[in-house]
Order: C-alpha cells, then structure tokens, then sequence
C-alpha cells in the first residue's frame, strides 16, 4: 500500500514538473539588454533593445514570438531603413552577424514575467519615428524602464544613453541570435492590433544606425 501511494506521489510530482514551463533562475523569464553602437555621422548612433529567452517554450516580445534560447532585437528607425520609419525585430540581429558591429557597449537587466508583459506593452505602445521625441533613443529608453532595471533618461541623443549605459553597464553583452534574413520584420499599427511583415532586402543590406 505504501508502495503504491508513493508510486503515485511521484508519478502527480512528474506530471506537475512537466506541466509547469521551465523559468530562468530566480523566476526570470527573460534578460534584456540596452545596447548603443556608434555608426558614425550623420546618425550619431543607435539605441536598441534585445530581450534573450531564458526558458524551454516560446515567449512574446511585442508583436514577435522568441523560441526558446533565442533572442530578439527591437528597435526604432527613420530613414535608415527601405520598408519605412517605426519599430522593427531582428533588425540589429542581422546586421550583427553580417557586419561589424564595433563601438557597442550594453546594459543588462533581468526580467519576471509581469516585467516583461511590461516591455511587450511598451514596445507595442508605438509605431512611428520622428527626430525629436520618439527616435531610437526615445523607445529603447521608454522600453527598458518598462523592465524595471537602473532608469535611463532619453535626451534624445543616442550618445547621451551610451553614458549612462556605461555609468550602469553591469556585464558585457552577449552574442545576439544568428537570424535569418525571413525573421527580420517590421511592425504595422500598435497596441493589441499590431502586425508583423518580413523585411525586404534593402532594410537589411546596411549596418546598424
């Protein structure tokens, strides 16, 4: 009788270990980085964000699904890129395995999964790119302090994030995902209506910024 009541037990404890999807440590589900990279005048930089799965199934970042061990870039571009101004996945992943990506430093934060419904809202929020008051710098700054980590202020430069980044850079950063070119789209709309498209090949035949 013992025998079968403990066969039971573990057998509930089994059933519950693989209902449950696995998290990060700590509850985490996810760790995101606000990264800078200088690409030279006439841009002054770029300012995004990229948010790392840390669990066993898919995750939503935006209007985008992370698989499992992969990340995604988010980022807001004008006129830097061919299918328009607004907010595109993967964009910064690409180019980041295809060309160089030197003179980039990034911070990085820990994120549960109330946080990062947070940043998904955030980066939902808005879907448009002007010089001053919504650029790059505006929405990776307005996503990151979504998450909760050290605030950082948009001063509308991206050289100004990059300071503050390495006043409260807090380890390195890690190699974004290999993307494949059909993985790169951008975002239509906003709020619980947005949609995704795949790129063309000008958005992603040029380096980051």
């Amino acid at each position: 009788m013992k025998k079968r009541i403990l066969a039971l037990l573990l057998t509930v404890c089994l059933l519950v270990c693989f209902a449950v999807p696995a998290l990060g440590a700590g509850g985490n589900v996810a760790r995101m980085y606000l990264c800078y990279r200088w690409s030279g005048a006439p841009s002054l930089g770029h300012v995004w964000v990229y948010v790392e799965n840390l669990t066993n199934h898919a995750l939503q970042v935006g209007a985008y699904t992370v698989p499992a061990g992969q990340g995604v870039s988010v980022g807001n571009f004008g006129l830097t890129r061919a299918d328009g101004n607004g907010t595109y996945y993967n964009v910064e992943s690409y180019c980041a395995n295809h060309y160089s990506v030197s003179g980039m430093v990034s911070n990085r934060t820990d994120l549960t999964q109330s946080e990062l419904n947070s940043v998904s809202s955030a980066i939902l929020q808005q879907n448009l790119w002007l010089p001053l008051g919504s650029n790059c710098t505006d929405f990776a700054c307005r996503v990151w302090n979504a998450g909760g980590g050290a605030t950082v202020v948009s001063l509308g430069l991206p050289v100004f994030t990059k300071w503050q980044i390495l006043a409260h850079g807090n380890g390195g950063f890690v190699q974004m995902t290999n993307v494949s070119a059909d993985q790169v789209k951008k975002q239509h709309g906003s709020g619980g209506g947005a949609t995704l498209s795949t790129c063309s090949a000008g958005t992603i035949s040029k380096q980051i910024g």
